[in-house]
């Protein structure tokens, strides 16, 4: 047997490079990517969060995260507000434009991870997402 089949590293990230590279496909239309997707994901479920919130919680270098807040708000998907505990920060909402872009391409990410776990049956994709989401809480 070849040992980068016995990498978990290398098979989780030969499994989300596929996840990733459909989903890329359906938002190139809006000009945004899979992290960008998940970022306002964030948003629309912590509305005022901050962006130190996001980038520690969804493990995104701040430098990143700031470019990211840039190019969402350009885009009109999301805006900074002041927050009014602290006026060095900004809290961050979703637009209705950032919610109808969750909208429309939930669904079509359900899909892509329908159409990539098809090899697992329903118990097996959700001890998967049980195992996936007890590491990431221990990290």
């Amino acid at each position: 047997m070849n040992k980068w089949n016995q990498s978990y590293g290398f098979l989780f990230g030969k499994v989300l490079q596929q996840m990733e590279n459909k989903f890329a496909e359906g938002l190139v239309g809006f000009q945004i990517n899979a992290r960008q997707y998940g970022v306002l994901l964030y948003i629309q479920e912590n509305p005022y969060c901050s962006q130190k919130e996001i980038s520690d919680k969804l493990q995104i270098d701040r430098t990143t995260m700031v470019s990211h807040i840039d190019h969402l708000e350009n885009l009109g998907y999301v805006e900074r507000t002041k927050n009014p505990n602290d006026r060095r920060s900004y809290s961050l909402l979703i637009t209705e434009k950032g919610n109808e872009i969750l909208s429309s391409r939930w669904e079509y990410l359900t899909d892509i991870e329908s159409e990539v776990l098809a090899p697992l049956d329903q118990q097996e994709k959700q001890l998967l997402k049980n195992f996936l989401n007890k590491v990431w809480k221990s990290i």
